[in-house]
């Protein structure tokens, strides 16, 4: 689980990173297409103003700018060239006639040079964040200028230290002479603007003011934000990377569960414990593998069993036959009447035909619980194929009466795979032979959607305590080693593997004939024609 949870949560820390640093270059990334977008709104503007600035004197180009900025809105600037803080591929790209777009705290500019002249046109495009700190101070700085005036100068630190009380943030009076800020930002001050200082590495805000007609400047600032604003993104960034660390948990842990205990179940089963199984519930992502390994585990439990089954009984069944053999031998080498060797020559030759149909139940058997061959459903002519399996299984039984009916006259026409159905019933009857008195009767049947076979005869029956037993393979409630009656318990779990293979399933109750019912019955999985 936590190689899964390290390379889940790797590819949500590069999915951030990524983000980040597309957020990081998106200025960069879209810088020219800002730039084109903000040449195309201002080429008109700047075209005419610089169509009249070059039909009059330089001496009266700012009186010029001054009309144009007539009215609210923001104001279009005449500035030299040389007091431009611009990077030098952007002077570059200015000297050539092309132009400019610039970010100057936080507000877009335009700049256009004038042609064959030292000046520059600024366009402002965005209100900058300077502005709005001049505009949001200005107030404050009315209000504190106000309460000094109303004192001689010379009570103004301590009138301020009063002032300042009454503040969230520091409020101080200064003389100019210390206060040191950029040169143009000097010049603004002396100008009695309000001037606002970034200091960047210390993440700090300072606005000043000048008290004109004297040596003072107030200086507020700085401004401490609560953590949760100078950190938002960050904070945000957190919770949605713990809230999908959570969803991705929430996710991850029932398959890791489900994982594990396949897991387990897959070592033990490996272990030899071949009874184990993987009980995940329906709803787990994992249920569909868990039922084929379930599946699989079962089959390998039944080959396996089957294959001990089959290692006793052949070790078992064959021993008799064998044995007899021995003693057939010895007695054959012993003797000399011929009436005798001939009987006992007799007796060996039947072991051997016994041997041999062992064998050939066996490797019937093995065969029939290994695979499943290929069912080729037919769709069959009831009667003349139970005729001829009947007829088959007569041979050398003479002396048993074995009849058969067909139930409904509409039933003529049946589904199943002949071949194996065949081998099913065959079993069946030579089971009914080997018990039935005088009579066996065979009846096909069908009714909802399911066509039945039944053979009965009259002969003892079977207990009921003993009717599922019947079917498992070289069970055999006559243990008796007689060659005519004894089997060898296979001919019944072939009959259910075969049903089996049909959708359907064997039973055994007791007959109206006096002895057992045997009965077949599976789906028909198709509609069946109904022939008046």
């Amino acid at each position: 689980m936590g190689r899964l949870f390290i390379k889940l949560y790797s590819i949500l820390v590069l999915a951030v990173v990524v983000y980040f640093i597309v957020i990081a270059n998106l200025g960069n990334i879209l810088q020219g297409t800002l730039e084109r977008y903000f040449s195309d709104l201002s080429k008109g503007t700047f075209f005419l103003i610089e169509n009249r600035l070059n039909d009059i004197p330089q001496k009266q180009w700012p009186a010029l700018v001054d009309q144009v900025n007539q009215g609210e809105g923001f104001s279009i600037q005449l500035l030299a060239a040389e007091s431009l803080t611009l990077a030098p591929s952007e002077k570059d790209r200015l000297n050539k006639g092309s132009m400019v777009i610039s970010e100057v705290y936080g507000a877009s500019y335009s700049y256009k040079r004038i042609a064959n002249s030292g000046w520059v046109l600024e366009f402002p495009f965005e209100q900058s964040s300077y502005r709005e700190n001049q505009y949001l101070s200005n107030s404050t700085f009315n209000l504190i200028e106000m309460s000094l005036r109303e004192q001689p100068q010379n009570n103004w630190p301590s009138t301020m230290a009063k002032l300042s009380h009454h503040f969230s943030f520091p409020v101080t009076l200064l003389l100019q002479e210390k206060i040191e800020l950029p040169a143009p930002l000097q010049k603004s001050l002396l100008n009695g603007e309000i001037v606002w200082q970034d200091i960047e590495k210390k993440d700090k805000d300072f606005l000043y003011r000048h008290l004109s007609e004297s040596p003072y400047v107030i200086k507020i600032g700085p401004f401490d934000e609560p953590l949760t604003l100078n950190y938002l993104q960050t904070i945000l960034m957190l919770v949605l990377a713990l809230l999908v660390a959570l969803a991705v948990l929430f996710w991850v842990y029932p398959l890791w569960r489900d994982l594990r205990q396949l897991g387990v179940t897959a070592e033990a089963f490996g272990q030899g414990d071949f009874s184990v199984r993987a009980p995940l519930p329906r709803r787990s992502v994992l249920h569909r593998l868990a039922k084929t390994f379930n599946s699989m585990a079962q089959r390998i439990q039944r080959l396996i069993f089957s294959h001990k089954e089959l290692t006793n009984a052949v070790s078992h069944e064959l021993r008799t036959p064998i044995a007899r053999l021995r003693f057939g031998m010895e007695m054959l080498d012993s003797s000399t009447d011929e009436v005798a060797r001939a009987r006992y020559i007799q007796g060996m030759n039947a072991d051997i035909d016994e041997l041999d149909q062992l064998v050939a139940e066996l490797l019937t058997y093995a065969r029939f619980d290994r695979e499943k061959p290929t069912l080729k459903f037919q769709r069959q002519k009831i009667e003349p194929w139970l005729v001829e399996v009947i007829r088959q299984a007569k041979i050398g039984k003479n002396s048993l009466f074995i009849d058969y009916k067909i139930e409904g006259k509409e039933l003529v026409y049946a589904r199943f795979e002949p071949r194996l159905l065949a081998r099913m019933l065959g079993n069946l009857l030579q089971n009914a032979q080997r018990y039935a008195q005088k009579k066996t009767l065979v009846v096909f049947t069908h009714s909802k959607g399911y066509y039945q076979i039944s053979v009965d005869d009259d002969g003892s029956g079977i207990p009921e305590n003993e009717r599922q037993r019947v079917f498992e393979a070289f069970t055999r409630l006559d243990e008796s080693r007689d060659r005519e009656t004894g089997g060898y318990g296979l001919g019944l779990a072939i009959v259910q593997r075969i049903s089996q293979w049909h959708g359907g399933q064997a039973s055994v109750e007791n007959s109206p004939l006096g002895g057992a019912r045997f009965i077949i019955r599976w789906p028909e999985n198709e509609e069946y024609t109904r022939i008046d």
